[in-house]
């Protein structure tokens, strides 16, 4: 991996440290966020109601997104604005919410929150596809699984700064402290970004300008048109890349992102531990895991083909699956004991990144090196905007079984897509193309 063109590569590294330092704010502030909302009201359904607005926003303007980006030819330029403009949003977050709490106006707080959200997430729209965008310009296409186990290893260092200094800050100083340092991190990337140097080969001009609103609107729609007419016709391995993709996004996800939180803050009473920072170790050994096993895969993905590092990871996901239930459930029974319950769980968090490291490797690369260039922002938007479709729906099923229900469900819920994922790479003679 060290001896990769693309580690020596400017653009990369510049594009590598703007993420890692936009990536760590942003798990600072996401980890925190999650929190404050229930010790602001208690319930989990508001989590998901931030994450589906989210999720919403990004499907609403994801296909906008990806007609303008497509048609730049200098794709970092969208970096830097989004990334300056995402710093911005988040000091008038933070000020806004520090009012709010002063003057105990959760009304105020609630809604700049939400408010937030929803703009932030217009940003991010533009910003996703151009990243993806970029990525395949800078690197030869025989190192895209090498580069996308280095951005995978990027996440996890996020995740891991962000845990350890999101808990220890949230708990001593609050949620707005979080947002200032996210607001902070964006202003960096944006200006490591200012200096990369990349245009698309296959766009000959800047930026081609629509002339109206039908014309945005028309192109938008013959975009995803395009899309689905590739996935189906020119590029079915990917489709069901794509498919096992959405079935983590909204079935999978929704227990880590509400299911995890508000078990450790709203279902069990520990005596001898702080839920936040039995939250912040389960999510950093989950990390810890990811750049262990991401490093490995990194060296050992040439010799292996897509689909086959695909079929081991869903298989080994089931056995987490089903390990996360069984530990929750004895602890929820008083068959083991508080200390045990921890060591157990994030024993299962660790192994758990492991496994995630060996799949979504794979699943990244398969994207960036089988998609025409000329299409990869225009289907990875689709996705998107396909999961921002689902995620609400899940998301809000997921928080609404949280307070009514219990942990099982949402559980359950999670091991069903984890048995589909393995079934889809087992069964599916379409993954088998993809080398």
């Amino acid at each position: 991996m060290l001896k990769s063109k693309f580690i020596k590569d400017k653009n990369f590294v510049l594009l590598f440290f703007g993420n890692l330092v936009s990536g760590v704010g942003s798990r600072i502030h996401g980890f925190g966020i999650s929190l404050f909302l229930l010790d602001l009201t208690g319930k989990a359904t508001s989590t998901a109601t931030y994450l589906a607005i989210w999720t919403f926003i990004i499907f609403i303007f994801g296909p906008i997104a990806a007609t303008f980006t497509d048609r730049m030819k200098k794709k970092a330029k969208v970096l830097v604005f989004t990334d300056y403009s995402r710093g911005i949003s988040y000091l008038l977050t933070a000020l806004f919410v520090f009012i709010g709490l002063r003057t105990n106006n959760t009304t105020l707080t609630t809604i700049t929150i939400y408010v937030s959200v929803l703009l932030i997430g217009i940003q991010t729209a533009f910003f996703s596809p151009a990243v993806t965008s970029l990525i395949p310009e800078i690197v030869e296409k025989d190192e895209l699984v090498s580069a996308s186990s280095v951005m995978q290893i990027t996440r996890s260092i996020q995740n891991i700064a962000g845990l350890l200094f999101g808990a220890l800050l949230y708990v001593k100083f609050g949620i707005v402290v979080l947002m200032i340092i996210n607001a902070t991190s964006f202003i960096v990337s944006g200006f490591s970004e200012m200096f990369i140097k990349s245009e698309s080969k296959h766009i000959t001009e800047d930026f081609v300008k629509p002339t109206s609103i039908k014309e945005t609107f028309t192109g938008i729609f013959k975009d995803l048109k395009g899309a689905i007419v590739y996935l189906f016709k020119g590029g079915k391995p990917v489709l069901v890349i794509a498919f096992i993709i959405l079935i983590s996004a909204t079935l999978v996800s929704p227990w880590f992102a509400i299911g995890e939180p508000f078990m450790f803050k709203e279902y069990f009473n520990f005596n001898n531990f702080e839920p936040e920072y039995l939250l912040a170790s389960s999510n950093f050994f989950n990390s810890l895991g990811v750049i262990l096993m991401s490093l490995v895969v990194a060296q050992i993905a040439a010799k292996f083909k897509i689909y086959q590092l695909i079929r081991v990871g869903g298989f080994l996901f089931i056995l987490i699956g089903v390990s996360y239930f069984f530990i929750v459930k004895a602890f929820d029974t008083r068959m083991i004991v508080e200390n045990s319950f921890i060591f157990l769980f994030v024993g299962a968090s660790f192994i758990g990144g492991m496994v995630n490291a060996i799949i979504n490797a794979p699943l990244s690369a398969s994207l960036q090196k089988y998609i025409d260039p000329k299409m990869l922002g225009k289907v990875s938007t689709f996705l998107d905007s396909i999961g921002g479709m689902l995620f609400p729906i899940s998301a809000l099923i997921v928080g609404y079984l949280l307070d009514h229900t219990g942990l099982y469900e949402p559980l359950f819920l999670m091991i069903f897509a984890m048995v589909l994922i393995t079934l889809v790479a087992y069964r599916s003679k379409e993954l088998k193309k993809l080398a």
